[in-house]
């Protein structure tokens, strides 16, 4: 058996075109998607659409959040907040309302069964969307904030767009990068394939080429408010 789960599509439409037609090419028996689908992108819509349909299940980030109320005090450097929130309107202006339900009541956490035992996919922390567990981050933080005394074998999550796989105490810890926005450097779309093998699993990230700078275009003609900032996270896969 093998699962593609993938997350932080950012609304880069292109990428995530690339990532569907790699799982697709690969042959996967369910998809899972760990949240920010539309925030920060150029084809909010179309990302939204394509995942609501392709995905068995979703669970809800903090830019999905984001675009559904706004960004608030707190959830952003103060100096950058004013113009995120322009960015979230942005998308939000796209989307129809049966979209923004459909964000809005997303879970926040995936429990699944498997033959090798549970495994828990999340986009940040199993019950909260905006926390940074970053990919180097000691191994308590790990076991307090992830695994969370959940008792899993197997966690998964998105949001630092930075993809890893470690052991932390006999657990499984990956995060899965970025479809649409990568921060490692590599202006690639990154996914996860999880292979299942009787009570054995084994995890597979893929990196997918994708046309960045027809990307970056996009984001010119469509008028969007931070065009020039995204044009350069894009090339650069790295925030800025």
């Amino acid at each position: 058996m093998r699962l593609a789960i993938f997350s932080d599509v950012h609304g880069n439409e292109l990428a995530l075109d690339a990532v569907i037609s790699d799982l697709r090419r690969v042959g996967c028996d369910g998809v899972y998607v760990l949240g920010d689908l539309a925030f920060r992108g150029y084809a909010p819509k179309a990302c939204v659409e394509k995942v609501a349909e392709l995905a068995d299940k979703v669970v809800r980030g903090n830019a999905d959040e984001w675009v559904v109320r706004g960004v608030r005090t707190g959830e952003a450097p103060e100096e950058r907040r004013a113009g995120m929130d322009e960015e979230a309107a942005f998308a939000r202006g796209l989307l129809d309302r049966a979209e923004l339900e459909y964000l809005a009541n997303l879970p926040l956490l995936l429990e699944e069964e498997s033959p090798f035992g549970r495994w828990l996919a999340f986009h940040a922390t199993p019950l909260d969307p905006f926390p940074v567990v970053a990919a180097d981050a000691p191994d308590d933080d790990i076991e307090s904030r992830i695994i969370a005394g959940r008792g899993a074998r197997l966690y998964l999550y998105g949001h630092i767009h930075v993809p890893y796989v470690r052991d932390v105490r006999g657990r499984t810890v990956v995060n899965l990068g970025s479809v649409g926005m990568p921060f490692d450097g590599v202006p690639q779309a990154s996914y996860v394939i999880l292979h299942v093998d009787g009570d054995a699993f084994r995890v597979e990230h893929r990196r997918v080429a994708y046309d960045v700078e027809a990307a970056c275009r996009r984001y010119g003609e469509i008028g969007y408010p931070a065009a020039d900032v995204m044009k350069r996270v894009l090339r650069a896969a790295r925030p800025v």
